[in-house]
């Protein structure tokens, strides 16, 4: 039942031609290195899982009593390399690294060795003998998939796509197997494959490229402390639920929008209890480091899962914005004397997909509204965004906002009016828009001049295209966004 989908976390590891492992040499193992620096005897805890994992013959008791003290040796050891990557922050680049390295590898190999556990366990499971320590097994799977895909987000790179398929098959397999509710004790605290896996999920959608080396030390704990976790439920409910995640699919949780179909493999949670709980602790923080964290939490949380193609970091310097279709249209259809009302707003951070920025006045714009920024001097390199939300503050507001092109063109659009009369209206040619809304290259026009189906001669400097407009993809007060399809193509030269 199980060994299928086991033998693919795992990769199907062959042994080696290591010794098999076993208590005594285990502990004869940890014995030499026990005069060494802390570091040392971390290295050699690692060496020895290395070899732990390069042989998976062996009574599976033994090798789960060989693993706990290696484990056992290692936990305490990691715990202060941890501590001290953490605080890194005037330490030599080439030190970090192999704090790191030494951090990140010790996470895998011990993932890989309680996956090498797994498979055994679930085979007891399918003979009707339950083993007394597969809940174990199944919790510290998780756990440890979980961090170590936690230490690739500190080198500022998302976790693979590999690593999102194992830690969902990792809790498939456990939910297979009416293991996820079993508590087990770990490091004083008791927890369950529902927890350690909602933790993972929730740290993804904490956004965790925003913090600081030292910041990611309070957020772990707070994370790592909070009481009301989302349990992943297989029924949508629409009114409660507000993120899904997909047991067969390469990513962290989603927000639930209104076109989600449900599906077998889709798991449902609602983070509502994890955001009241973070406001409660940021108004009880006993410093404002804490409260801020909290605060930055809860508003972090609530808005993710929206996009999930890629890390939001942080950013610092300025940017000049113009805001409204009008002002959008002058920026990159300038003419001589013109004079644009433009607005500086600070940088809070950036993605592939959008911009954070600050306003330190009231806002007062609307999810949709169209706006240029250009971080370059003059009134060159202008990108085109759209207003996705807004959040007022203390003393700013903070916008968020999706690109739409970051190389729009300045074209002009022609068609024949129903009296025959030729009409012109210049409109924003977007090539490679955002893929996940429709279309691969967009126009960007007044609301007034599209009709569905019409045939349009679009002039760009170079050429002369015959257009037929299709759906539209996105519309807001007067601009819309429209797919369409290239009837013909000739030079501007053959045009003329």
């Amino acid at each position: 039942m199980f060994s299928k989908i086991i033998k693919s976390i795992t990769g199907g590891r062959r042994a080696a031609s290591s010794p098999t492992p076993s208590p005594k040499t285990t502990m004869r193992w940890l014995d030499k290195f026990s005069g060494s620096s802390d570091y040392d005897r971390h290295h050699g805890v690692v060496e020895g899982l290395e070899r732990f994992n390069g042989d998976v013959r062996g009574e599976t008791w033994a090798r789960l009593k060989a693993l706990r003290l290696l484990e056992n040796a290692g936990l305490p050891l990691q715990a202060g390399i941890v501590s001290q990557y953490l605080d890194s922050q005037d330490m030599p680049l080439s030190a970090k690294q192999s704090l790191w390295r030494e951090c990140h590898l010790f996470w895998d190999q011990l993932t890989v060795a309680y996956l090498s556990l797994l498979k055994p366990v679930m085979a007891a499971i399918d003979e009707g003998r339950l083993d007394p320590w597969a809940t174990e097994v199944a919790i510290k799977s998780l756990r440890y998939a979980a961090l170590t895909m936690r230490w690739e987000y500190f080198r500022g790179e998302r976790p693979r796509e590999s690593a999102w398929q194992r830690l969902h098959k990792i809790y498939r397999t456990a939910e297979m197997a009416k293991l996820t509710h079993g508590k087990v004790e770990i490091e004083g605290r008791e927890t369950n494959c529902d927890q350690e896996y909602a933790r993972a999920l929730l740290y993804d959608l904490a956004n965790p490229h925003a913090y600081s080396l030292a910041e990611s030390k309070l957020v772990m704990q707070i994370l790592e402390s909070i009481e009301v976790l989302p349990v992943p439920e297989h029924e949508l409910e629409r009114d409660r639920h507000t993120h899904t995640v997909d047991l067969s699919g390469v990513h962290g949780p989603k927000m639930i929008t209104e076109r989600w179909v449900p599906g077998n493999r889709l798991r449902y949670l609602t983070l509502q209890g994890v955001l009241e709980e973070l406001c409660k602790r940021a108004a009880a923080a006993q410093s404002e480091e804490e409260k801020a964290i909290c605060k930055h939490l809860c508003r972090g949380i609530s808005r993710a899962g929206a996009h999930r193609d890629g890390p939001r970091r942080q950013r610092s310097g300025e940017v000049q914005a113009v805001f409204g279709m009008d002002a959008v249209i002058k920026v990159f259809a300038p003419y001589r004397g013109m004079v644009l009302k433009k607005e500086t707003l600070a940088l809070n951070d950036e993605s592939r997909e959008g911009l954070g920025l600050v306003m330190h006045e009231e806002c007062s714009l609307q999810p949709g509204t169209l706006m240029a920024v250009s971080q370059e001097e003059g009134d060159s390199g202008w990108q085109l965004l759209s207003v996705r939300w807004q959040k007022e503050e203390t003393d700013r507001c903070l916008l968020g906002t999706e690109f739409l092109s970051k190389h729009p063109r300045r074209v002009e659009v022609e068609w024949e009016s129903d009296n025959a009369k030729k009409e012109t209206e210049i409109a924003l040619f977007l090539p490679l828009a955002n893929t996940s809304r429709g279309a691969a290259s967009n126009l960007l026009l007044p609301s007034a001049s599209y009709v569905s189906g019409r045939e349009v001669l679009l002039r760009d400097t170079s050429a002369l295209y015959r257009l037929k407009l299709g759906e539209i993809v996105e519309s807001h007060e007067s601009w819309l966004r429209v797919a369409f399809d290239v009837l013909s193509r000739q030079a501007v030269e053959q045009a003329g």
